[in-house]
């Protein structure tokens, strides 16, 4: 399927607190659609993007933009933010947008890629500079890595769902309890992703997660009515 042909649209994935079983907030994902309305997975088409940044950062705050403007009110909104290829006028924009939007937080990925991870590093500074609460992503992901930097910039971590499959060895637990334990001493909220049954959510409260998200929750998911043509923000004859 060609990117030219598809739709982008977005979707809202409640945080839960562990405290109080409440909805506390969203994280907005993009989601792409064939003509038919199948959904296309998100990662297909980033990875095609990220070979042509302009594209890339063109597709990225058009969703961004997306995204705050359908966003549920008077809830916490995390927002996913790729740097790559956005330009400083873009991401200018952007923080505007942002802080009309009350309680919103971005979050950022640090890849295994030492430039990605300078990347998310200066971005992060112009985002504290503005103002803007920072979440760092995919804690223990296999494809991510733990900077001292942004782990300290950071208001929240945001722990990947990995960490559920790793539990059973003692030192992983250990681990995972010292993070937690740091973020408590440093006034940083704590997320654990990826949540599918209620033995995770138990997992999640035994090791005292501050919010919880994932599929258990699916039918919180809200869904954006509008779809955006990606054939307007594509070059024809570069992405057909």
């Amino acid at each position: 399927m060609k990117l030219s042909q598809l739709t982008m649209g977005c979707e809202y994935q409640p945080f839960i607190a562990l405290n109080s079983g409440q909805i506390t907030g969203y994280e907005a994902l993009a989601r792409f659609f064939t003509p038919k309305g199948q959904p296309t997975p998100p990662n297909q088409v980033f990875e095609q993007l990220h070979d042509t940044p302009d594209l890339l950062g063109r597709v990225e705050y058009a969703a961004k933009h997306l995204q705050l403007s359908r966003a549920p009110k008077d809830k916490a909104l995390f927002l996913n933010l790729d740097p790559h290829g956005l330009s400083t006028a873009l991401i200018t924009d952007l923080i505007k947008q942002i802080h009309r939007r009350p309680n919103t937080t971005i979050e950022l990925i640090e890849n295994t890629c030492a430039s990605d991870a300078r990347q998310a590093l200066s971005l992060a500074s112009q985002l504290r500079a503005a103002g803007i609460d920072i979440a760092l992503d995919d804690i223990g992901a296999p494809h991510a890595m733990l900077s001292l930097a942004l782990t300290t910039q950071v208001d929240c971590l945001k722990f990947d769902k990995s960490w559920l499959k790793q539990l059973h060895q003692p030192h992983t637990q250990g681990l995972l309890k010292a993070l937690i334990n740091f973020a408590r001493t440093a006034g940083k909220l704590t997320i654990l992703e990826g949540v599918e049954t209620r033995e995770e959510l138990t997992i999640a409260q035994d090791f005292q997660f501050d919010w919880v998200q994932g599929f258990h929750y699916r039918d919180a998911f809200i869904q954006a009515e509008i779809k955006l043509p990606l054939a307007g923000l594509l070059e024809a004859d570069t992405l057909g």
